[in-house]
């Protein structure tokens, strides 16, 4: 009798648990698309979520559909990137090509990255200043290519840097001038804008790259953290437990949570880290 009633508590502490996470953040509202690969926010809330096909849809913060790009050649994009002021930057490593947008989803520039010395582009992302930073697989260096002038600029060996790497970069950020590696099964590099290392700090490892303020962020545990990179403080907010395996990405007045199926937007206003 007494292992029936441990039994019902346990469940029933279980759902009352669950339940206030849910209703900590409310009902999201819900986009389905297959076979999401990436998913980015710009500065105005609007999401910029690309398929395995290399297809991109614009969304309104609201869960409205306001606009979509189709490409000629077809192929998965591994990096979209909407947080810069004026463009929208993809890659993809299939493809072994780079596109930049604008915010109407308009192509301004396109290329293939397989020239100039670069040889297999594992990873890329847009930086300041016309940059592209470039992770070359075939000689492991880190390339800094100036998209206009259609010229590399700097080349790091990464394999001199991060001596004791197994150097699987699976992708790279630029955010308030440091570029950010992220690493197979190791810690989340981070480098100054000339690529010199600055530190590592651990981080989870099946998240991608994403920021808010000082803080890089990740879902774990049934837990959003937000993990200062200056000063190594770590922050955690239960989550509903159907959120656990999705990723995470935020603006000012949103939080997106997304898997390759479904997107969540919740109002940042009205969730636990409204005042974030």
């Amino acid at each position: 009798m007494k292992r029936v009633l441990a039994s019902l508590f346990t469940l029933l502490f279980s759902a009352n648990h669950t339940f206030a996470q849910e209703e900590l953040w409310g009902d999201p509202i819900e986009i389905k698309i297959e076979r999401i690969s990436q998913v980015s926010l710009d500065n105005q809330g609007y999401l910029f979520i690309a398929n395995q096909e290399g297809n991109i849809f614009q969304y309104s913060e609201k869960g409205e559909f306001v606009n979509n790009f189709s490409p000629s050649r077809q192929g998965k994009i591994d990096q979209i990137e909407a947080a810069w002021t004026v463009n929208i930057f993809t890659f993809s490593m299939d493809l072994q090509e780079f596109r930049i947008l604008d915010r109407f989803l308009n192509p301004i520039s396109e290329n293939k990255i397989q020239q100039n010395g670069i040889n297999l582009a594992r990873a890329a992302t847009l930086g300041n200043n016309n940059i592209i930073w470039i992770y070359d697989e075939s000689d492991f260096s880190l390339n800094q290519f100036d998209h206009r002038r259609n010229q590399v600029l700097q080349k790091q060996p990464l394999n001199m840097v991060l001596g004791n790497s197994l150097l699987q970069i699976q992708e790279i950020k630029e955010y308030q001038n440091l570029v950010f590696l992220k690493i197979k099964d190791e810690d989340v590099v981070i480098l100054d804008n000339q690529a010199n290392l600055i530190k590592k700090i651990d981080a989870a490892n099946d998240c991608r790259l994403s920021f808010w303020k000082n803080n890089l962020l990740s879902v774990k545990s049934n837990k959003l953290r937000f993990k200062n990179f200056q000063d190594g403080k770590t922050q955690e907010f239960p989550i509903p437990e159907y959120l656990d395996s999705h990723q995470v990405t935020l603006s000012n007045r949103s939080v997106v949570f997304y898997d390759p199926h479904t997107i969540y937007i919740f109002p940042k206003k009205d969730s636990p880290i409204a005042d974030l």
